[in-house]
């Protein structure tokens, strides 16, 4: 990847270490362990980051919404970066970054377990909230302010959802122009910004407005879609051979 070319994330939402391992070998940047809309319980979630991280991939775990000690824990489980999703006030923003912080600055719980097995090369682990509601845009610069905040990830279907009373145009302009809000509060504010893709059009919108940190698809989205596709060439070719699948 060069400094010019986005970085690109995988969503898992499958309880598989298996599909996580066949996800991330396929050449992805960094990966999100979903615990919020994802089919994965809290036990899984250690197999998961030792699959991601063991194929030498930076492991997300997105936490259930308000669930701010799901954040702690996810810490000291060794993710790389804890996300926060729904997040819709400045003061949403410091009580849960304030989780992921040790004292003074917070008040995570010291109990690092397995985050202590992490190697003193690694980067420290960062904290990410999400933006995606018009509570959050009107708030975007003082929740970009929260100290101890490193990143924003932009949940664009949400955001469209709450602009427009629908998710189907996440690729409108009403959309982007929330976006590049979020973005410029970002970089007022010095932070890293990224954003849910899903397909290859959002991720070029994204790189249009300046942001290169994506999610490019979900798991459960390829293998669907992957399956289709394989069915549709199948039944097609034997279709035109006199046979069906």
């Amino acid at each position: 990847m060069t400094s010019t070319s986005p970085s690109l994330g995988a969503w898992l939402t499958l309880d598989s270490v298996f599909a996580a391992e066949l996800m991330v070998r396929a050449g992805f940047d960094w990966a999100v362990i979903d615990l919020q809309h994802g089919a994965i319980g809290t036990g899984s979630v250690v197999p998961l980051l030792s699959a991601v991280q063991g194929a030498g991939v930076e492991a997300w775990v997105r936490t259930q919404a308000t669930n701010y000690a799901q954040a702690n824990w996810a810490l000291d489980m060794g993710a790389d970066v804890v996300v926060v999703p729904q997040i819709g006030s400045a003061a949403q923003a410091r009580e849960a970054v304030s989780y992921c912080r040790y004292a003074p600055k917070g008040h995570r719980s010291w109990g690092p377990v397995r985050a202590a097995l992490r190697p003193a090369s690694a980067p420290p682990q960062r904290v990410y909230l999400m933006i995606e509601d018009t509570n959050g845009l009107a708030e975007a610069d003082d929740i970009c302010a929260t100290a101890g905040l490193d990143g924003i990830l932009i949940g664009t279907a949400d955001l469209t959802l709450s602009l427009a009373g629908t998710a189907a145009d996440v690729l409108g302009g009403t959309t982007f122009d929330a976006v590049r809000r979020i973005a410029e509060a970002c970089t007022r504010h010095g932070l890293d910004v990224a954003a849910y893709g899903g397909s290859q059009e959002m991720v070029a919108s994204c790189a249009e407005n300046g942001i290169r940190t994506v999610a490019l698809a979900a798991d459960y989205e390829l293998l669907h879609e992957g399956a289709q596709a394989a069915l549709k060439l199948a039944r097609g070719t034997n279709a035109a051979q006199g046979a069906r699948f």
